[in-house]
This record gives C-alpha cells, sequence and structure tokens, in this order.
C-alpha cells in the first residue's frame, strides 16, 4: 500500500513539471529572462523530488525485505513447535518433511527419505490420494487422531498428502471407562404373578413373594447394581453397561433361577425384562427398557428384551405362555372391531403369504363380522395354494362368496379412502400376503397368535395378540361370541375356523389350552362340520410318497432333533414340510424337527416342536419366527447344504447352552410352597 502511494505520488509530480515546463516555453516569447529563471527552478525541484522518490523506494525495499524475512522465520518455528504433529508424504508413503514433535513420535523412524510405515505400519496411505478425511490410528499403546489432505499439483505423477496428527491416548483411554459406567435402566415384571399365587395361603404367597425378592435382590446385588420394587409385580432395576456385558454374556441366567420356584400348584413363575443402554437422556432410557418390556410381553413372557442403540436382542423365552383365564379383552377388543367396521366402507382382509387353514379359516370369520354390517368386504390370497385350493371346490355351493377373493394386484385397485384393512396371522410386514397394500391403507387391525418379532406392521389401528391362543382362529371365533348374539356362521365359516384350530394344534396335541377347547365347541354348536374339516385335509398319492420320502431321509442328531430335506419338484413343498415336520415328532425320543424345503430363491424350513425345545428363538437367528412349537423361516440365496449346516450348527448351540444352564443349576431351589 506505500509503495502504490509512493509511485502514485512521484506520478503527480512528474505531470506538474511537464505542465510548469509548458508554460515556461510559452513565456520565452515574452520574457526569456524570466523564462530561464523559471527553467532553472524547475530542474532544481525535479531533480531533488527524484532523489528523495529514490531514497524513499530503498528504504521501503529494506523494510519489506526485513519484514519478510521475520514472517518466514516466525512460520518456521510455528510448524516446527506446534503442538500437533506434522508431516508430508508422497503417494508411496515416503517422508518428504515433518515438524519436531513428528521427530520425537518416530523415534528415529521419522526422518525424511523413510517410509511412514515404519513409524505407523497400520497407516494405510492408499486411499489418502486425491481426498480429506480423518482416521483413528491405534499403534502400541498410543492412539492418534490423524487429518490428512492431499495438494493440489499439476504433477499427477507426484501425489503429496499432508498429515495432522494429534495423540488422543488420554480421551480414548478415558472412553471405555465412560461407557462401561453408563447407566443401564431395566423394567422387571413377573409374568403370572395372579395365576401363581391362586389357591395358596397366605404363608405360601408370602413364602414365594420373599424367595423371588431375596433371588432379585441376590442377582443384582451380584453386578453392584441397583433394584427397587414399586409394586407388587413390577421391579425397577439400574445397572452398569459393564454389568449390562455380563448379564449378555450369562445371557440373563435369573430367568432360570426364577423359574425354579413355584407354589403349591405347580405353577412356576416368570420373569419379563425390557432393558435399555447406550442412550442419550434418561428418558429416552425408560422409554426404551418400557417399550421392551412390552416387547417382551406380547413374545409370551418368560424373556428378557434387550434395546441396544434401537436395535433389540432376545434372551430366554422357554417356558410356555400361560394361557389367559378371562375373555375380558376378547370382549372389549370384540366391540372396539365392530365400531372401526361401523365406521368403514370397504373391509380388506389378508392373511400371511402361502395361507394355510389357520389364515384363510380367521379370514371367513372376519368377513362373517363385516358381512353383517352390509359392508363390502374382500379377502386377499397371495397365491392359489393347497389350503386354497381345498377351499374354492366348496366355494361354489356358497354363492355369497362370489367376487370376495382378490389377487394383491387387484387389491390395489380399491380406494384407500374409509378402507379397513385386517391383517392375520402374521404381523410382520414382509410375510404378509400383499405388502404393498400396508402403506396404501391407513386403518391397519392384527389379530395374530404368533409371538412378537422385532419387525413389525407399524401405524397400526388395533392389535390384538396373544401368544398363548393355539391360533388365530381360536381368537377370532372368542371374538365372534361377543360381536352380536343375533349373528349365525354357516357351515363354511364355522368349519373353516374349526380346520384352522385342528391344523394348528396338531388335532388339539400341542399349544391347547381350556379356551381352546371352549372355542371349537362352540364352533361345533353354531355347525362346524368334522366331515368338511376331514374333506379339507385330504392329500393326493403323491403328496403322501413326498412325506414318506421326507421321514426316510430324516437325519438324527444330539438332543433328539431330527433334520430332513424335501426332494425336488414337490407340489406345495411347504406344506408337504410343514406335514412331515409334524410327523416326525410322533418318533420316539424325537424333540424337534426341522424339514427344509426348495423355494424361489432360496431355502424355506418348517421347525416343530415337542415344546422342551423353543425353535422360534433357533429361526429367529435365521430371521424368521413364529411360536414356540411351530416356527419357520426363509433363507434367500443359499444353498440347501449351506441351509442344512445352518440349522445343525443352530440346534447345537441350543442344546449346549441348555445343558450348561442345567449344569449351573446346581445351587437353585426345587424346593415348591
Amino acid at each position: 500500500m506505500v509503495m502504490m502511494k509512493s509511485s502514485s505520488f512521484w506520478l503527480d509530480i512528474r505531470l506538474f513539471v511537464a505542465v510548469a515546463a509548458v508554460l515556461l516555453i510559452s513565456i520565452v516569447f515574452y520574457n526569456q529572462y524570466i523564462a530561464a529563471l523559471g527553467i532553472i527552478l524547475l530542474s532544481i525541484v525535479y531533480f531533488e523530488g527524484r532523489n528523495r522518490y529514490i531514497k524513499r523506494q530503498k528504504a521501503l525495499t529494506e523494510y519489506l525485505g526485513s519484514l519478510t524475512k521475520q514472517v518466514d522465520q516466525a512460520s518456521c518455528y510455528a510448524l516446527q513447535h506446534l503442538p500437533v504433529a506434522m508431516a508430508m508424504i508422497d503417494s508411496s508413503g515416503t517422508l518428504l518433511w515433518r515438524n519436531k514433535l513428528m521427530v520425537s513420535w518416530g523415534n528415529g523412524q521419522a526422518d525424511v527419505g523413510q517410509p511412514i510405515q515404519g513409524m505407523w505400519p497400520s497407516l494405510i496411505v492408499d486411499h489418502m490420494i486425491g481426498k480429506s478425511g480423518m482416521e483413528i490410528l491405534h499403534h502400541g499403546n498410543r492412539h492418534y487422531q490423524i487429518i490428512y489432505c492431499s495438494l493440489e499439483q499439476n504433477d499427477s505423477e507426484n501425489k503429496q498428502i499432508l498429515l495432522y496428527a494429534t495423540d488422543i491416548t488420554a480421551s480414548e483411554t478415558v472412553q471405555p471407562e465412560c461407557h462401561e459406567s453408563m447407566p443401564v435402566l431395566a423394567y422387571i415384571q413377573i409374568d403370572n404373578y395372579g395365576d401363581v399365587l391362586q389357591g395358596l395361603t397366605d404363608n405360601q404367597r408370602t413364602a414365594i413373594v420373599a424367595e423371588v425378592n431375596r433371588r432379585l435382590v441376590e442377582w443384582v446385588s451380584a453386578h453392584e447394581s441397583f433394584l427397587k420394587k414399586h409394586t407388587d409385580d413390577m421391579y425397577l432395576a439400574l445397572f452398569s453397561r459393564q454389568a449390562l456385558t455380563k448379564l449378555l454374556v450369562d445371557k440373563f441366567d435369573i430367568l432360570d433361577h426364577i423359574r425354579d420356584i413355584h407354589g403349591g400348584n405347580k405353577i412356576p413363575v416368570t420373569l419379563s425384562i425390557g432393558v435399555a443402554a447406550d442412550e442419550v437422556s434418561p428418558a429416552l432410557l425408560g422409554q426404551r427398557a418400557q417399550a421392551g418390556l412390552d416387547l417382551a410381553l406380547s413374545r409370551g413372557g418368560d424373556q428378557v428384551a434387550v434395546n441396544l442403540q434401537g436395535e433389540f436382542r432376545f434372551y430366554g423365552g422357554k417356558a410356555k405362555s400361560v394361557e389367559k383365564s378371562t375373555r375380558v379383552r376378547a370382549r372389549i377388543v370384540a366391540q372396539a372391531i365392530r365400531e372401526s367396521i361401523e365406521s368403514a366402507k370397504i373391509v380388506v382382509i389378508m392373511g400371511h403369504a402361502g395361507e394355510d387353514f389357520d389364515s384363510l379359516g380367521a379370514a371367513l370369520g372376519v368377513a362373517k363380522m363385516a358381512r353383517y354390517l352390509n359392508k363390502q368386504t374382500h379377502i386377499v390370497v397371495s397365491q392359489p395354494g393347497m389350503a386354497m385350493e381345498k377351499l374354492l371346490e366348496i366355494l361354489p355351493e356358497y354363492t355369497e362368496y362370489a367376487g370376495m377373493f382378490l389377487s394383491p394386484k387387484e387389491a390395489l385397485d380399491l380406494p384407500a379412502d374409509e378402507t379397513l384393512l385386517f391383517v392375520l396371522d402374521t404381523h410382520r410386514p414382509e410375510l404378509t400376503a400383499a405388502p404393498e397394500l400396508l402403506s396404501r391403507f391407513e386403518r391397519i387391525i392384527i389379530i395374530d397368535h404368533h409371538r412378537r418379532a422385532k419387525t413389525f406392521i407399524e401405524n397400526n389401528l388395533l392389535v390384538y395378540l396373544e401368544p398363548s391362543a393355539s391360533s388365530t382362529s381360536e381368537l377370532v371365533a372368542e371374538l365372534l361370541m361377543y360381536y352380536d348374539d343375533a349373528m349365525d356362521l354357516n357351515r363354511l365359516e364355522a368349519s373353516a375356523l374349526y380346520s384352522g384350530i385342528v391344523v394348528d394344534t396338531k388335532n388339539f396335541a400341542v399349544q391347547t389350552g381350556v379356551r381352546t377347547f371352549e372355542a371349537a365347541s362352540y364352533l361345533r354348536r353354531i355347525g362346524a362340520d368334522p366331515t368338511m374339516v376331514r374333506k379339507l385335509f385330504r392329500v393326493d398319492f403323491d403328496l403322501v410318497k413326498a412325506r414318506g420320502e421326507i421321514i426316510q431321509n430324516a437325519e438324527m442328531l444330539p438332543g433328539g432333533a431330527l433334520v430332513s430335506i424335501c426332494p425336488e419338484n414337490v407340489k406345495n413343498a411347504q406344506i408337504v414340510a410343514a406335514q412331515s415336520a409334524d410327523m416326525l415328532l410322533n418318533i420316539e425320543g424325537v424333540e424337534v424337527s426341522f424339514v427344509l424345503f426348495p423355494m424361489e430363491g432360496g431355502v424355506g424350513i418348517s421347525a416343530r416342536s415337542q415344546g422342551n425345545v423353543n425353535v422360534q428363538l433357533i429361526m429367529e437367528e435365521l430371521g424368521g419366527g413364529g411360536h414356540q412349537t411351530v416356527a419357520g423361516a426363509q433363507l434367500k440365496d443359499i444353498t440347501m447344504e449351506e441351509a442344512k449346516q445352518q440349522v445343525i450348527r443352530l440346534v447345537a448351540k441350543y442344546i449346549e447352552e441348555s445343558d450348561q444352564n442345567e449344569i449351573n443349576s446346581a445351587a437353585r431351589s426345587e424346593r415348591s410352597w
């Protein structure tokens, strides 16, 4: 700026002298003496100004040179003594320059010309070329934060990278300690508090409650945690993150300890626990823990749902779901469903893909509710399977069902406004007959008897989920009892619901309670025909031969597990596999059976259990789910042999963990009050 002003000033002087010279030349014609004197004075002024300008320029140049030298020295000093280590490397990792802090960190391995991998062997240079970013580097017992950026150069073959390194060992060392001390909240509820204490004396009740309290206090105290009882059947526990890590390793063996407590009625005590960790606020921690408890209860209880960073992990779930003796909820739900149907113009009903008799029977029952109120009703079917084919043989006799069944594509053409969608026998969106309908219709009611899985249909209007029920047909039959006393079911509707109960209970052999027989009795009373049911279950000779081949090829595994494979090119392979898995349980010594069958794009699995092995937990490991005794999974992009080996591995793991729990149960009390 000073140089620009001085140059401008000297330019102005020269212009002034030029103008004065022109004037003096004009004066010569009038007075030569005065003109000569003017020229002399003007010359003196010009040369004096020029000399002063030259001196100023010289002084300015010396000043700027001195200033530049000082700045360069300060910059070099700052670069060398910054508290951040700096280095310049080329694309091969060779050091081109480094400051003193980098030299001190290198211990002789950070000299110019040496590869930086000699100092940090784990540093990868290739992904830094042409980019900018940050990464954490661990070397020995030290931790570094590396910020890198590429230098812009015309020479594309000689890429240079500038590194800024900070030692973050102190913060990285403290971080695990802080993480381990983070709070973990758990809601603990006794699932069957009323059932366990029912029919016992006051002394027996007090003894059971005291024993539950004692074991919970011992369990929490062993992990240096806090426990508070705030209702008769509800507890609040506070753990550290370090304690939760140990609980995860132990797979919450408190469930086994508590399950050994039972009263004179021989009903074991079971717990449901919702646990939440790794949340940023106590409010969110409480919400996650409550959601975990609700999820554990909806899956049948006797298990723990742990919420870690928004993902649920499940432990336990070995005890059978306790059947509820009261139908209060069924009556309330029936009335809520009626009000929802009354406010709708169209009722759409769908079950799971590959509909079975339970799904179709429940669909006909709900369709009866809608038709009774004169609503336009449609049942969406994914594809004509064996169950649907059997039903279609009878449907022509019942003209009221003409045009009621739609394909998923046809259902998409229905108006979305004032349409009510029922989802039956599943609550997982990916397993429904037409998943695209879930986003089209806003009002959704779910009726299901399976234990709740990780995935769930969101934004629902009403959920009736009862894992203790034998089937969805049983739940719908109970709802029909309270829907309207004047409503009568025809022979087809009653028989379809009855067949749904029969198929899911294996002819009333598994997952059957008092309410199951009451529902079956109600259906028989209003017209269910066992002859029609038997006709629905009849199979052709090829299917019988396929089942025989599956049974013949079954492989026995340790722990009473059978695994077999359905042959290729078998019609209705999924149904054949399910029926074969049921038949395998009739073999002496078999506790659990798995039948694998080919399906489009992968392998399907049908799993069945006598009750001692929870096949739901095993199938969930493979992305499936279901019930404690009946479950399944579908594996994509996998061979039959690979799927079989996965099943064998998971069964062995489950049996090993069960054996360990038995071995570790020596100290548990077997006393009953």
